[in-house]
């Protein structure tokens, strides 16, 4: 009877303290928990003790945190990515969404970067993979879809556009989502009218990229195209003066704020410079919109060869074929800078 009684002891505090955990731990699942609204981004490769980390000062009890996700398996089940966090949801809730891997898509913006290090720089703020890894992975496509490509060149796949990714995104999967994305806009009907004028896609995004920049207005971008393309039927030298400042800035640093273009932006010595040759850049000098790409290859038709920025118009140009007329129309910008103080 002696025996039975203690077999008995012992059973009870067993289920007692079996109960008591499952207690705990389901009180420690309900536990409102979440601070506030936020966010979480758990990288690659990170353990549990990182991602408690990461919770530091956003949970009103990290401990209760971490006791139920033990008990959930957690450390063995993390998965990378930017996770909502909603004020007041309970451990439970929070560990759910992080197990099932159920996170946030980043918005991703590319705009009218200047080289793919700037790309790299300003994407890499939005994906865990870092600037580095970014442009080592822009490189190392361009040599294997062409080895011609080059950092210069291979700009024109990177259209310019707002673009859904998840956070913990590489180099690789960053930059083979562009290139689906460049199938998708580069279509069949572009490229016969590339070839219509005897373009290749290269030149087609070149000469984009200096109507993109010369044209803030979308509604004169086809214009400054036709004007552009009529230099180059007469075999005349573009000068384009953002070409002379993407030379005076390849040479003398992007960080250099030019407000005005100078005798010197318009000498310096380079292949983009189209001052100082003929023909079209070896390489676009941004990344152009659609909408530049399509002025090019839908431009309005016009015998204008020349266009100077017009101040009674912000944003516009005024156009002529002749060149006393377009003398006159700089004369009267230079003379509304002048009293702008525009240096």
């Amino acid at each position: 009877m002696r025996y039975n009684l203690k077999f008995i002891t012992r059973i009870f505090v067993i289920l007692v303290s079996g109960l008591f955990i499952v207690g705990c731990t389901f009180f420690d699942g309900m536990k409102s928990n979440v601070k506030e609204n936020g966010f979480l981004y758990v990288r690659t490769g990170a353990d549990f003790r990182e991602v408690l980390d990461s919770l530091q000062g956003k949970l009103e009890s990290p401990e209760s945190f971490a006791n139920y996700a033990e008990t959930k398996d957690f450390p063995e089940k993390i998965k990378a990515g930017k996770f909502k966090l909603i004020q007041g949801e309970t451990n439970k809730e929070l560990l759910n969404r992080l197990i099932s891997g159920t996170q946030e898509e980043v918005s991703l913006m590319i705009r009218n970067e200047p080289t793919i290090f700037h790309l790299a720089g300003s994407v890499s703020k939005k994906i865990e993979a870092d600037s580095t890894q970014i442009v080592e992975a822009i490189i190392s496509w361009a040599k294997e879809k062409d080895p011609n490509l080059n950092a210069e060149t291979v700009k024109m796949y990177f259209v310019p556009n707002t673009y859904n990714y998840f956070w913990p995104t590489n180099g690789e999967k960053f930059v083979e989502k562009m290139m689906n994305e460049f199938e998708k806009v580069w279509t069949e009907e572009r490229q016969q009218k590339a070839e219509a004028m005897n373009f290749t896609p290269l030149q087609v995004f070149t000469l984009a990229s200096i109507v993109q920049l010369e044209a803030s207005k979308v509604d004169e971008q086809p214009k400054v195209a036709q004007a552009y393309l009529n230099r180059l039927a007469k075999d005349m030298r573009l000068e384009a003066d953002p070409t002379s400042i993407y030379a005076y800035k390849l040479q003398n640093g992007f960080n250099h704020t030019i407000q005005r273009v100078r005798h010197g932006h318009l000498a310096t010595p380079s292949e983009y410079n189209t001052y100082r040759v003929k023909g079209l850049p070896p390489a676009p000098i941004c990344l152009p919109n659609l909408t530049a790409v399509d002025a090019v290859l839908n431009p309005e038709e016009h015998s204008f060869i020349y266009f100077c920025a017009d101040p009674d118009r912000p944003g516009y140009h005024s156009f002529t074929s002749n060149y006393e007329e377009h003398k006159r129309n700089a004369e009267k910008y230079r003379k509304w800078l002048n009293e702008k103080g525009i240096q």
